[in-house]
């Protein structure tokens, strides 16, 4: 009787495809595909499909019973645990979409993390799909054609300034992956992270066993030109706030409130605000309203942005804060130390009185991604807060927080990740040498002993 247990591919992954139908796009063309998704015109649609699967094909013989027999059967057994997301925009021409979507610059998945083209038709054709795609519709206020053009135009002026890795679990290792690519460019024309998918599960194909684990750490705005402006208050509670591109234009302006409220903009137009408390304007539409109110210079991180370099930062760019109506980097080194006096989380914003007078604006959403841990940053920044904010010269985050926050701080969980290569180097390195010293000691007393 034989046996036989065939792996053609235990572990598989679309990042080491063919060159041939896989590749890099740093020329900042589109990648445009037939729309084999169905999708009505005008939509921006998350997609998700496998990345990484394991299959097992076991093959047993006939076996012979006598007058009867067994016959031969085949097992195989294949399982997800890693998906792939990336936007299938469609316009005025249905049967055509632009696929936006990142991968890494070596096919052995290394080097920079920059925008890509995978045969996503192919994989369309041949039903290899996660779920249904879901339709990300336009921050309201804004018009399909300026979201998709904002989307495009943000997708190629990515700088390529981030290491890429596959991150098998969120923040255990610095680096990012194609999925905090998807998710970074939404987040970068607007979007509230509050309005993406979690976990489409009510049209879901195939189970992914980690999800897609590089969603939660996306690639931050300023990797793709665009940075936060200095906030106005309009009065009753109501903030508008302009972000905008590396050249200093005006990206799109933000208007928050209470949920579902209402807000008078500066030429007394009144206008509804959505379920996050927040309505979006375009440049031009800005303008008829007598917005923004404040405009502010590109920080230093913005300007000497670096495209596609030859060694990608492991963290993407620096957030920026405003400081003092400034906007500036949160940089390697730099503290800030104060008291929380005003959140604001239709803005996903927090402002810090420094110890000095000076207000610094932080933004909730960047600063969880970049000190790790989104959670502790939700728990800690609220109104009557004391705490320091930074980062350590080896940019892993500081955040220090005084009184009794401070004291619940640390009884609470925190996110675990890595420690990096250096640090890891550095103690490896102290640990021998303390064991040297140790031996010499032994060896020297040994000696003594005998003589």
């Amino acid at each position: 009787m034989k046996f036989q247990a065939r792996v053609p591919r235990v572990v598989s992954s679309t990042v080491t495809a063919g060159s041939e139908t896989s590749r890099p796009v740093l020329d900042g063309r589109d990648v445009i595909v037939p729309n084999h998704w169905q999708l009505p015109p005008d939509t921006v649609a998350l997609v998700g499909r496998p990345a990484d699967w394991a299959a097992l094909d076991i093959a047993f013989p006939e076996i012979p019973l006598g007058v009867a027999r067994i016959p031969p059967k085949r097992i195989r057994f294949e399982q997800d645990f890693g998906g792939h997301l990336f936007l299938a925009i469609t316009e005025s021409d249905t049967s055509r979409v632009t696929i936006v979507e990142g991968g890494p610059l070596n096919a052995s998945g290394t080097g920079n993390l920059v925008p890509f083209d995978y045969p996503e038709d192919d994989f369309a054709e041949r039903g290899i799909l996660d779920f249904e795609p879901v339709p990300i519709p336009p921050p309201h206020g804004l018009t399909p054609a300026f979201f998709i053009s904002l989307l495009k135009a943000s997708h190629r002026a990515y700088d390529g300034d981030q290491r890429y890795l596959a991150i098998e679990m969120p923040f255990l290792r610095v680096g990012r992956d194609s999925n905090s690519y998807a998710v970074g460019v939404l987040l970068a024309c607007g979007v509230d992270p509050r309005a993406l998918p979690k976990a489409p599960t009510s049209s879901s194909l195939r189970y992914e066993w980690i999800g897609y684990p590089g969603a939660e750490d996306p690639v931050h705005r300023a990797n793709f030109g665009a940075y936060l402006g200095a906030p106005t208050r309009l009065g009753g509670g109501v903030i508008d706030v302009a972000y905008h591109n590396d050249d200093g234009s005006v990206r799109l302006v933000v208007v928050g409130g209470e949920p579902s409220g209402a807000a008078n903009l500066p030429d007394g137009t009144r206008v509804q605000l959505d379920g996050f408390g927040r309505i979006a304007f375009s440049p031009e539409d800005a303008r008829r309203y007598g917005l923004p109110s404040r405009h502010t210079e590109p920080p230093i991180q913005i300007v000497k942005r670096r495209r596609f370099p030859p060694d990608p930062a492991p963290q993407g760019a620096q957030i920026t804060l405003v400081v003092d109506g400034e906007s500036v980097p949160l940089a390697p080194g730099d503290e800030h130390t104060g008291t929380i006096t005003e959140r604001h989380d239709a803005l996903g914003l927090a402002m810090l009185r420094r110890t000095d007078g000076v207000e610094v604006v932080l933004p909730l959403t960047e600063l969880g991604v970049e000190l790790r841990d989104p959670k502790r940053i939700d728990a800690l920044l609220h109104v009557g807060t004391e705490l320091t904010v930074g980062l350590h010269s080896d940019r892993h985050p500081k955040l220090v927080a005084r009184g009794d926050a401070g004291i619940a701080d640390r009884f609470a969980p925190h996110r675990v990740h890595a420690p990096s290569a250096r640090s890891v180097a550095v103690a490896i390195s102290l640990a021998l040498g303390a064991l040297a010293i140790v031996v010499a000691a032994a060896i020297s007393w040994w000696r003594r002993g005998k003589a």
